[in-house]
């Protein structure tokens, strides 16, 4: 393995028309348009050319048009050394190399993405408040605990519990939850 020398974000192209490398590794912002402009900058020179970017808190997005654009791999920036290492030599031998945070990303959107049109609507009949509990329905938190972070009775809570069963076509805590979570309205919770 050769270095055949460094650059800025900016003059990439011209580097890789000057060095003609293999590979280029590039550490890159995370912006899904940033990094299509990126890698269509460097197809549009038309020569063979792998591209392996580092980039740092990866989304479905990014990493999407990433993979999309041409990209053969996909890494943290502060990936210890034996891993852009291996990651170079597995990109030389062919293949390709996605993060794990990358791949959950790509996972989640495709869960995301591929329920039917009718059960992502439904999620946009719920209410800012309905959408806040059923969050923190699919957090695990009890009504009462919802309650107590929300201040609302727990008769509140309830009712609003029974809308979004309604709403989602959903019939206990657990499908909710489930359907929550595939519809992207998890986060990690506090609680008191």
């Amino acid at each position: 393995m050769e270095v055949k020398g460094t650059c800025s974000e900016s003059d990439v192209a011209l580097a890789a028309r000057r060095y003609r490398p293999d590979i280029i590794v590039a550490g890159l912002r995370p912006s899904a348009r940033r990094i299509s402009r990126y890698l269509s900058a460097l197809r549009r020179q038309r020569q063979q050319l792998e591209i392996i970017l580092l980039v740092r808190d990866v989304d479905a997005d990014v990493a999407s048009e990433a993979l999309r654009g041409g990209a053969a791999a996909v890494l943290h920036p502060d990936a210890a050394p034996e891993v852009l290492h291996n990651a170079i030599a597995t990109v030389a031998a062919g293949n390709r190399v996605v993060t794990s945070d990358a791949m959950l990303s790509l996972i989640d959107e495709l869960h995301r993405t591929s329920l039917p049109v009718e059960v992502r609507a439904r999620v946009s009949a719920l209410t800012p408040r309905e959408s806040e509990v059923c969050t923190m329905l699919a957090g695990g938190l009890s009504n009462a605990e919802i309650g107590r972070q929300l201040v609302l009775s727990p008769a509140t809570v309830k009712d609003h519990v029974s809308v979004i069963y309604s709403k989602l076509g959903t019939r206990n805590r657990v499908e909710t939850a489930v359907l929550a979570a595939r519809l992207g309205l998890t986060r990690p919770l506090l609680t008191a």
